[in-house]
């Protein structure tokens, strides 16, 4: 049995990021899944906001509240302490940089992405019903460029987000643009080819593989083939 728990469910962006830092690190985790449409109340006495995840670190304390922390940027900023991980950088302004790009991803990319594209996607078909693809394609055509394009400014050509180095913004905006690939694809390479190579990159770093192929075993009887929102 290993120190830290990760609750929450594969398919989550947040729990995908939290993830990514654990492996990154190759440390050792259990991992017990959430239903987030009817969550225990066990769960919600550790979780008061009513989301995923939340990490558990058993050398705290093993039951009740004692030893969790919910929300996966506290969660990735309590691993960065614990562990030394490095992924907040070193220099203190590419640092705010980082943490910028984490709170952007999280907060102006996740909720379109998540609740205005993901979920119309999915959410109907887990409830065997037809996708609302009119919402689906008026955010990937309408809302999210407007994000990449900031995203493909930021990059401007470099391999990561910051300082030219592996970060949590890496990490972060991964987690996000590798759940659009789950349903619809890479960001379009010819407008956004920094984001598209990037993606498609993080796709192949630890953490990503083993999540997403969970995500891929959990979505594939529901969405035998990606979207065209084209």
């Amino acid at each position: 049995m290993a120190d830290l728990i990760v609750y929450g469910t594969p398919v989550s962006p947040f729990v995908r990021k939290v993830e990514a830092f654990l492996r990154y690190q190759d440390v050792a985790y259990d991992f017990e899944n959430i239903n987030i449409m009817d969550m225990p109340d066990w769960y919600v006495e550790i979780s008061p906001a009513r989301r995923i995840p939340v990490l558990r670190d058993r050398s705290i304390g093993t039951e009740g509240v004692p030893g969790t922390i919910a929300d996966s940027s506290a969660i990735c900023a309590y691993l960065e302490k614990k562990l030394a991980a490095g992924l907040y950088t070193d220099s203190a302004f590419d640092t705010g940089r980082v943490v910028w790009l984490e709170e952007y991803a999280d907060t102006e990319l996740a909720q379109p992405l998540g609740m205005k594209l993901f979920r119309p996607i999915m959410f109907p078909r887990f409830a065997g019903k037809e996708s609302d693809l009119e919402t689906a394609r008026h955010t990937y055509q309408e809302v999210l460029p407007k994000h990449f394009d900031y995203l493909e400014g930021v990059l401007d050509g470099n391999e990561f987000f910051v300082g030219n180095q592996y970060s949590i913004a890496d990490i972060a905006i991964g987690a996000q643009l590798t759940q659009l690939d789950l349903v619809v694809g890479l960001p379009n390479a010819t407008r956004w080819p920094g984001l598209a190579k990037h993606t498609q990159a993080t796709k192949r770093r630890a953490g990503f593989v083993e999540n997403l192929a969970a995500c891929g075993k959990m979505l594939s009887r529901l969405l035998p083939e990606k979207v065209d929102l084209s």
